[in-house]
């Protein structure tokens, strides 16, 4: 055998060992990021009637196989060209895409931190969600280690026209734009938040409206912006935080970059950063 085969040979079988190691590397990855749950029994009414999976602190759902065992008739499709699975429950429609944070259904939208989930083939959401869908109360029970649904006053979900108030959604949809409209979803909803929690204080005014207009609060009301059309998924995220979604805890204040010697940092508290702004109370 000549020296050149020899040596060719040689290349191919240092090719193959390379492609091998980076198999087993790209196997190794895979597995550690696979998700970790612990499965947990879910009860209805008393009666054990299904699991649910905990991952982290937040205990996830079937979202199709729910809906079927309280009593409705499901049915779901997956598109693989939009990543999008559509889940039929009765005459509404629920939708997850999986490459978004938030789920949407009959016109309403629920905050999905962690994103699109599938445990043993089914997509499954945040029982927080499923509450909110069907109209349930989630009890947990901890002689059973294990969430009780009540379902008293089940029916379902009531549409987003409905549900949310025109003009408080008109409002905090532009402000959530112009002030956060280029950061992540966590950071869009503390914006409002920052809104909501000066609703509530006594510090502020007492409507979304006013609480934008006040005097000297927002520069979007100041340059004008606030009069332009909303971000889709800044509209999205303010839903999200007239569902309820917080992001922030207490926030009053948000401040975007570095804080130094100002006001913020005199007077307030410092609460969590997301992205590029820094909240506070």
């Amino acid at each position: 055998m000549s020296k050149i085969r020899k040596f060719n040979i040689s290349l191919v079988f240092v090719a193959c060992l390379l492609c091998a190691l980076l198999c087993m590397n790209a196997f190794a990855d895979e597995a550690e990021t696979e998700l970790e749950y612990t499965e947990m029994p879910v009860y209805i009414d008393g009666l054990l009637s299904s699991r649910g999976y905990t991952v982290g602190d937040t205990t996830y759902l079937p979202l199709e196989s729910t809906g079927a065992v309280l009593g409705y008739e499901t049915e779901s499709d997956f598109n693989y060209e939009t990543n999008t699975l559509t889940v039929k429950v009765e005459d509404i429609e629920i939708t997850v895409c999986r490459d978004d944070e938030y789920m949407s259904a009959n016109g309403r939208y629920f905050y999905l931190p962690d994103g699109y989930m599938e445990i043993g083939g089914a997509a499954v959401v945040p029982i927080e969600a499923i509450e909110k869908i069907f109209t349930l109360e989630a009890n947990w029970d901890a002689e059973l280690e294990a969430y009780d649904l009540d379902t008293a006053n089940k029916a379902l979900l009531v549409s987003g026209d409905e549900f949310y108030d025109e003009d408080d959604l008109y409002w905090m949809s532009r402000i959530i734009t112009y002030e956060s409209g280029n950061q992540p979803v966590a950071g869009q909803i503390g914006v409002g938040n920052v809104v909501m929690n000066r609703v509530e204080s006594s510090r502020f005014k007492n409507t979304v409206k006013d609480v934008i207009f006040q005097q000297g609060q927002f520069s979007p009301v100041a340059t004008g912006a606030i009069y332009l059309d909303p971000y889709e998924i800044s509209t999205i995220c303010a839903k999200m935080v007239f569902e309820g979604y917080n992001t922030v805890g207490e926030a009053l204040f948000f401040q975007q970059g570095r804080y130094g010697n100002n006001w913020i940092s005199q007077n307030t508290r410092f609460v969590i950063n997301i992205a590029d702004h820094n909240f506070f109370i």
